[in-house]
């Protein structure tokens, strides 16, 4: 993932798409790939003077690199407006408007959801003559 900084706060998001917009468009990828970027965002914190605080919820975006699109996550900070941007490929757009960047390694975050009670099979009750080890939950 690569982290930059930009020189200059970004004020308008007109371009942009909310983050939960984006995510209630495909949630699963998107859910994990916003995570993915949050966390190489906090893993270059030091490095890019991040203290972890957002002014508002993060925008979404995207950076088309043929034949493929990218996406990127706009995070912009609760102080004098210093704006990050988190892709998974280079921006070449932002080269002018960057103050510094630095890259990281992607977090292995798996793509589905925990379990919940209706995934794993029922308890049976201890006074039930059948007490032998059942079938392997399904996760």
């Amino acid at each position: 993932m690569i982290v930059y900084v930009l020189t200059e706060p970004v004020d308008d998001f007109t371009a942009l798409t909310p983050l939960p917009d984006w995510i209630s468009a495909d949630p699963v990828p998107h859910t994990h790939w916003a995570l993915q970027a949050i966390l190489a965002l906090a893993d270059a914190a030091d490095y890019v003077h991040w203290d972890g605080d957002m002014r508002h919820l993060p925008s979404g975006g995207a950076v088309i690199a043929p034949p493929d699109t990218h996406p990127y996550l706009v995070i912009k900070r609760d102080n004098n407006g210093t704006t990050f941007v988190v892709s998974d490929a280079e921006i070449p757009g932002l080269t002018d408007t960057v103050e510094r960047s630095t890259r990281t390694e992607r977090r292995p975050i798996g793509t589905w959801t925990h379990p919940t009670s209706r995934d794993i099979p029922t308890l049976l009750q201890p006074t039930h003559p059948n007490l032998a080890a059942g079938p392997a939950p399904p996760f």
